[in-house]
C-alpha cells in the first residue's frame, strides 16, 4: 500500500500547458482598458497544511535590456486533441497563436520585478475583471434594461490587429488582413451554435440563443436575457479565441494545425504528433512591452517556442535537468528530485492547483446517492489526513466544496480553518468509519453496496489514487469497481452525463463560481446531476449582483451555495498537493507566472526572453 500511495502522488500533477479552460471570476465595475490507514481511537480531524519554501527567490528586478532572438523549449505530456479554438480547448498552441477579446494585464503582476504586484499570475484561472486588458476588444461596456429584462454588451474592436502571415493555404487565403467586427460576430455565433464539441455551447446553455450583430464599423452588440449577461461577459471576453471565419467556410473547422491562423505573438509552423509543436515569432504582432527596461519594445522577444511532447515523466525530468527544457511544471515528488540534482534552477510553487480539484461526482438523481446518509458515509470513510500527509508531506489542500482556496477569490471560499465552517459539514471531513457504517445501515445498506467509477484507462496516476479510495471504502462495505474507458469514450460519456454511478471531473476553476458549472444546470461538469432549488436561486442572484460587484457575488456564493452544499455532501472531495514551476536563470523577465488571465496557460512567453549568452556560459 505504501508503494501505491507514493506512486499515486502524480494524480495531482499540475495541469500542464495543455489544459482545458472553463469559466469566470470577481468583477469590479466594467473597464475599458498512503500506508493503509488505521482506524484512530478518536476521529481524526483535518489538519492545516504546512508551508514550504521555494529554493530560489522568484522576482529580482534587473536593469538588463531585453534581447531579441533565441528559442524556448517547454513540454506537454500528450498531443493536443485538435487545434480548433471554438471546440474543446486543449493544448498550449492556443495561448500564443490565438487571442481572446480580453486577457490579463501583464504589468499588474510581477512583470520581472517592474509590475504593480496586484497578482502574481500564479494560477491560470484568474478572471478578475479589475485585472483585464483588451486584446481583440479595444473597449467594452454593458447595460441592463430592467423593463425588458435584457442585457446588452457592446464591444469596440481594436484597430491594427492582423492575422498571421505564414506559408500555408489557410494563411494565404486570409492574406494577413485585419480583424473586423464581422469576424467577431461570426465567431460568437459559431461558438454558441456549434454543438456538443463546442466549449461554450456545452458549458453555457443560456448563451445558445445569443443575439449578436454588427452595430458599427468597429462595433459589435450582444443581447441576452439579464440572467445570462454575466456569463456572456466572461465567456465572449475571456473564454473564446478569435479567428478568420472564412476558414470555417473553406475547411469546415480548424482541427488541422495547418489551418490555425490567429493573431497571437507566435504562429504554429509545424506539428509532429508525439514529438513537437514548433511555433515561430509573429513579426506583425501589434503589442508593445508595457513596463521595465524593455518598455516600448515590439513584442515578442523570442524567435521561436518549441513545445516538446513527452508522455513519460522521467524523460521530462531529465530534459529539464540537462537544459533541453527551459521551463517545466512538476509535482512535489519530481520537485524534490530536481532540487537535489539541479539547484541552480529557479522555482516558484503554489498549492491552489489553478483552483481545481478532481472530486468524485455521483448520480444524486438515483439510488443510492439520492440518500444524504449514503453520501455522508462515503465521505466520512475517507482518511483525508492520511492522503495529505502520505502523498504530499502535509503540504497542500484538503478541498472543500466545490473549490480550493485561491488568491483573489477568498470571499467565495469556505475553508476547514474558518470558524464559521458548518459543523455538520466538518464532521464529514473527520475520518470515522464507525459512523460511516452506522449511516449506511440507517440508509438500508447494513452490508454496504457495490458501485463503479468511470476512469480513463490510460490515466494511471488517477487509477492509483482511486485505488486508495477503493481500499478505504472496502472497510465500510462499499465495493468500488473501475469502469475503464479509452479517453475519447470517457470524455463522450462525461460530456453527455451518461455515467452509471461515479465519475471524476474537475470542478472547473474557482473563476467559474458565478457560472455554476459544477453545482447547477445541464452542464458537462455538473456530473452530480444537481438540480437543487436553493442553489439555483442563489446562483441567479449571484450572477446579477456580479454585474456591479463581484466581491459581493462571491459572498452570496459562499454563504448560500458553498456552505449549504458542503453539508449536503454533493461530491466526494479530494486532496491536492503543490505544483512547482522550475526554470533556468537564462529565461529572463519570468517570475513563475502560469497564465496571464483566464485559461491562458503559457501566454507569459510573449513578455519573456532568452539570455543566450548566459545559457552558453552555463554550459548549455
Amino acid at each position: 500500500m505504501r508503494r501505491i500511495l507514493w506512486l499515486s502522488v502524480c494524480v495531482m500533477m499540475v495541469l500542464s500547458l495543455a489544459l482545458a479552460a472553463c469559466g469566470p471570476a470577481t468583477p469590479t465595475a466594467p473597464t475599458t482598458t498512503p500506508p493503509t490507514p488505521t482506524t484512530p481511537a478518536t476521529p481524526a480531524a483535518p489538519t492545516t497544511p504546512t508551508e514550504e519554501k521555494p529554493q530560489q527567490e522568484a522576482v529580482t528586478p534587473t536593469v538588463e535590456a531585453p534581447k531579441y532572438g533565441g528559442k524556448m523549449s517547454i513540454v506537454i505530456g500528450s498531443d493536443p486533441l485538435n487545434f480548433d479554438p471554438v471546440r474543446i480547448i486543449t493544448g498550449q498552441p492556443f495561448v500564443t497563436a490565438y487571442e481572446m477579446g480580453w486577457q490579463g494585464t501583464w504589468e499588474r503582476g510581477p512583470a520581472g520585478g517592474y509590475g504593480t504586484g496586484e497578482t502574481d499570475w500564479g494560477f491560470g484561472d484568474n478572471d478578475l475583471f479589475a485585472l483585464k486588458a483588451g486584446r481583440i476588444f479595444q473597449s467594452w461596456k454593458w447595460t441592463v434594461d430592467a423593463a425588458t429584462n435584457e442585457g446588452t454588451l457592446v464591444y469596440q474592436i481594436r484597430d491594427g490587429v492582423r492575422y498571421h502571415v505564414k506559408d500555408t493555404a489557410a494563411s494565404r487565403q486570409v492574406a494577413g488582413r485585419a480583424v473586423t467586427a464581422d469576424d467577431v460576430v461570426a465567431v460568437i455565433r459559431r461558438a454558441t451554435t456549434v454543438g456538443i464539441d463546442g466549449f461554450i455551447w456545452r458549458a453555457n446553455i443560456e448563451l445558445r440563443s445569443t443575439n449578436v450583430t454588427k452595430t458599427g464599423p468597429k462595433e459589435v452588440t450582444v443581447k441576452v436575457p439579464t440572467s445570462a449577461l454575466y456569463n456572456a461577459i466572461i465567456r465572449f471576453g475571456g473564454a473564446l479565441y478569435y479567428y478568420p471565419p472564412e476558414l470555417i467556410t473553406t475547411y469546415g473547422n480548424l482541427q488541422d494545425w495547418k489551418n490555425a491562423v490567429g493573431t497571437g505573438a507566435y504562429m504554429i509552423q509545424e506539428f509532429v504528433p508525439g514529438s513537437l509543436i514548433k511555433q515561430v515569432k509573429n513579426p506583425n504582432y501589434w503589442m508593445k512591452d508595457p513596463v521595465g527596461p524593455g518598455k516600448g519594445n515590439q513584442l515578442p522577444y523570442m524567435d521561436a517556442i518549441h513545445v516538446l511532447i513527452i508522455p513519460d515523466a522521467s524523460t521530462r525530468l531529465a530534459a529539464l535537468r540537462t537544459g533541453k527544457l527551459d521551463f517545466s511544471q512538476l509535482n512535489r515528488t519530481e520537485a524534490l528530485q530536481i532540487k537535489m540534482t539541479t539547484p541552480q534552477l529557479m522555482e516558484k510553487f503554489d498549492t491552489s492547483l489553478h483552483g481545481r480539484g478532481t472530486p468524485l461526482m455521483m448520480r444524486t438523481d438515483k439510488a443510492p446517492f439520492n440518500d444524504i446518509r449514503v453520501r455522508k458515509a462515503m465521505t466520512m470513510a475517507i482518511d483525508f489526513n492520511a492522503i495529505l500527509n502520505s502523498l504530499y508531506g502535509g503540504v497542500g489542500q484538503i478541498i472543500t466544496w466545490p473549490f480550493s482556496k485561491v488568491k483573489g477569490y477568498e470571499a467565495a471560499y469556505v475553508g476547514l480553518e474558518d470558524s464559521d465552517f458548518p459543523a455538520d459539514a466538518r464532521e464529514l471531513y473527520t475520518y470515522n468509519p464507525t459512523k460511516a457504517k452506522q449511516l449506511l445501515a440507517e440508509a438500508g445498506y447494513p452490508n454496504g453496496f457495490k458501485t463503479s467509477i468511470l476512469l480513463t484507462s490510460t490515466a494511471t496516476e488517477e487509477i492509483d489514487y482511486y485505488s486508495i479510495i477503493k481500499d478505504m471504502w472496502s472497510k465500510v462495505g462499499i465495493q468500488l469497481d473501475f469502469d475503464l474507458k479509452e479517453n475519447a469514450a470517457a470524455t463522450q460519456i462525461r460530456n453527455a452525463r451518461t455515467h452509471e454511478a461515479l465519475a471524476t471531473a474537475t470542478t472547473g476553476p474557482v473563476a467559474v463560481f458565478t457560472v455554476g458549472n459544477p453545482v447547477a444546470g445541464v452542464q458537462f461538469s455538473n456530473l452530480s446531476m444537481l438540480d437543487d432549488p436553493k442553489i439555483n436561486d442563489a446562483m441567479k442572484r449571484a450572477r446579477t449582483v456580479a454585474l456591479t460587484d463581484q466581491n459581493e457575488a462571491m459572498k452570496i456564493f459562499r454563504e448560500e451555495v458553498a456552505k449549504y452544499g458542503l453539508a449536503q455532501a454533493y461530491a466526494i472531495p479530494n486532496v491536492i498537493g503543490t505544483y512547482h514551476n522550475f526554470w533556468w536563470p537564462w529565461l529572463k523577465n519570468y517570475s513563475g507566472e502560469v497564465g496571464v488571465g483566464y485559461g491562458q496557460y503559457g501566454n507569459w512567453a510573449a513578455w519573456t526572453w532568452i539570455d543566450t549568452a548566459l545559457k552558453k556560459k552555463m554550459g548549455y
